[in-house]
């Protein structure tokens, strides 16, 4: 009989655990950094001018950020949405390339993050993030003036990218690294093999209602279509185990032209941020350049530069000294290639 309670016991235990896991799990996953007085001087250390800006979102929510201004207010602007879990600092190592180029840069924490307004708690997977982003573009629009917008995002800032662009005209092109195709689908990516996919399924279902969002919130894939005839660049990672490579290539087959696909082989979820995309950021540029700033010009959907050599629509791979993609400095020091397969459709 004791052991009857025992064995009744451990497993109600293994249960409620397995249960309340996901949950406890998806909260300290979606929770933002904190931002201390480091994090505020973080931009000062760039040393590119720039200056705090807030703005009201949708819901009345006052989000902050760094506006770092181009030589000319006539320039274009990229604004950055940060990926699940960071604020406005995870775009400065892209800040000075494009201010370099002639940019003005926009980095925001969205509602909850950074010294913005909002619940801690209440991250949706780019669902509010993607009108928080909606409020970014028309801060520059309506208060700084500038009328050629471009977005940058990682991951749920990417999904928020497409979301956002979907919808607003006055985005005129879109550069996204890791996106996902459905909350349903990166949530049962993520989910350990041992765990049944009902308890997954609880967790998503406690997270919507708790952060008062639908699956259909957040489903780019039924999206990407909109974004046309504005480019839209995928850059994905093929050791992404977070979101898989068929989710872009999903994005990138229901997406109209003009569009690309880069798929970097070897790049993680984490390393396709950083520091792949500081070492194509050169590219990128070039990608925002055709967009915003060449009308009727032809526009760049292949990466061009070293360390990337491309032939039609198939990178060539060079000889690699170096597989590990942690070290931005020994890529640039090494002068190391990885194989890149580029996809892409004109007008």
């Amino acid at each position: 009989m004791v052991a009857l309670r025992i064995a009744a016991g451990v497993i109600a235990g293994v249960s409620f655990l397995t249960l309340v896991g996901p949950v406890v799990g998806e909260i300290i996953a979606t929770l933002p950094p904190f931002f201390t007085r480091k994090g505020v001087s973080a931009a000062r250390r760039l040393g590119v001018p720039y200056e705090d800006v807030a703005f009201l979102n949708g819901e009345e929510l006052v989000l902050r950020g760094w506006f770092f201004p181009a030589p000319t207010m006539a320039a274009p602007a990229v604004v950055y949405a940060p990926a699940t879990g960071h604020d406005q600092r995870s775009g400065l190592s892209l800040v000075p390339a494009l201010h370099a180029a002639g940019y003005h840069v926009l980095l925001f924490s969205y509602r909850g993050h950074g010294l913005s307004d909002g619940n801690r708690l209440g991250f949706t997977y780019g669902a509010a993030e993607s009108r928080d982003l909606d409020a970014a573009v028309a801060f520059l629009r309506g208060t700084k003036g500038i009328e050629k917008i471009g977005v940058v995002g990682h991951s749920a800032g990417a999904v928020a990218s497409i979301l956002s662009a979907a919808r607003n005209p006055h985005i005129g092109a879109v550069v996204v690294v890791a996106p996902f195709n459905s909350v349903r689908e990166v949530w049962h990516t993520s989910r350990p093999p041992i765990v049944p996919a009902f308890f997954y399924d609880f967790s998503l279902w406690v997270a919507k209602h708790r952060k008062a969002f639908t699956e259909e919130d957040v489903y780019p894939l039924h999206l990407v279509e909109r974004i046309a005839p504005r480019p839209l660049l995928i850059i994905h990672g093929t050791r992404d185990k977070r979101i898989t490579t068929s989710q872009a290539e999903q994005l990138f087959t229901a997406a109209r032209a003009p569009k690309a696909l880069w798929l970097v082989e070897g790049a993680t979820h984490k390393g396709i941020r950083s520091p792949v995309l500081d070492v194509l950021i050169g590219d990128v540029i070039a990608f925002l350049d055709a967009a915003l700033r060449r009308e009727g010009g032809e526009l760049v959907l292949r990466p061009t530069s070293d360390p990337f050599l491309v032939r039609d629509d198939v990178a060539v791979e060079q000889q690699s000294t170096q597989d590990d993609l942690s070290s931005l400095g020994a890529w640039r020091r090494q002068r190391t290639a990885i194989r890149l397969h580029a996809f892409s459709q004109s007008y």
